[in-house]
């Protein structure tokens, strides 16, 4: 994960309906319409380490009342993976619409580099495809969206902090209170998951070498999340509102399982009392 990142005044755009990519996420996609692939090959194929994009969240206009830009577009079927390195992944996948579907383009969105690329040749179409391995680098907000052949591009500005600033924010005491509600929820978080899958304590590490501000998003992207909920993080500029989000998904995630805990045993105290019960009247008889 990069710790600063220059982004240009322009960036190519690839669209995902209906879900977010946040900074830090690593997404597996599968692009097989014509915009995507031309997109892929001239944006990241071609310019190999170079390459950047911008991965735009979209919905069907008649979803929200517009706020941004709102136009056709083609999209594919994405197959979408966002990992919790050390943890387990959760699959996602978005339904292809019709070319003349119109949606509704969110005003912020997350630069994104190629990790991996892979080209193949459908047959007996010969039709061309990717396969891509993305992280997310940084958000950016949408100043200009137009097109360049048969693909999306947008003037972007960058919404990240300087050094300096995040320097600032780091001694603000309502950030450190706030950084170690997040940390200590999260190790609670991974201290039940790791004694559930009986692993070791890799995912820990991260609590201690990656920025939190940034840990909120990795964590956040693991988890399955509403929509809405996926935008308000992305649009969480301001660390310590993103770190208070994050830390109430975090809580939330943890009373789940605590909860599903609960219930099991429950069932599996039941199931045995029905047990005995049984062995018991067998013995009578």
């Amino acid at each position: 994960m990069a710790e600063s990142v220059e982004l240009p005044s322009r960036l190519a755009i690839l669209p995902f309906r209906n879900k977010v990519l946040l900074p830090g996420a690593i997404i597996r996609i599968r692009c097989t319409s014509p915009t995507s692939v031309k997109l892929v090959e001239q944006e990241l194929w071609q310019r190999e380490e170079k390459g950047m994009i911008g991965i735009l969240p979209v919905r069907d206009a008649a979803e929200v009342k517009p706020v941004g830009p709102t136009m056709s577009q083609g999209l594919d079927s994405l197959d979408q993976s966002s990992k919790l390195q050390g943890g387990s992944s959760d699959s996602h996948k978005l339904d292809a619409k019709n070319q003349n579907d119109v949606v509704h383009w969110h005003n912020r969105g997350v630069a994104a580099r190629a990790l991996h690329l892979s080209r193949g040749v459908e047959k007996p179409s010969g039709r061309v495809t990717y396969i891509v391995v993305l992280e997310g680098l940084c958000r950016f907000s949408v100043q200009e969206l137009s097109t360049r052949g048969t693909y999306h591009t947008a003037r972007i500005s960058s919404l990240e902090m300087t050094k300096t600033e995040m320097e600032q924010v780091e001694q603000d005491p309502d950030f450190i209170m706030l950084s170690r509600q997040f940390k200590a929820t999260a190790m609670e978080l991974i201290s039940l998951l790791e004694q559930k899958q009986k692993t070791g304590g890799r995912t820990k590490v991260l609590l201690e070498t990656v920025p939190v501000h940034k840990l909120a998003d990795i964590f956040v992207a693991s988890f399955e999340i509403s929509f809405e909920e996926q935008l308000s993080m992305l649009d969480s500029v301001d660390p310590k509102v993103r770190l208070s989000k994050a830390t109430e998904l975090v809580d939330r995630h943890l009373q789940s399982i605590r909860v599903a805990e609960k219930i099991s045993q429950k069932v599996e105290g039941q199931l045995s009392k029905s047990q005995k019960e049984f062995l018991l009247r067998q013995q009578e008889t």
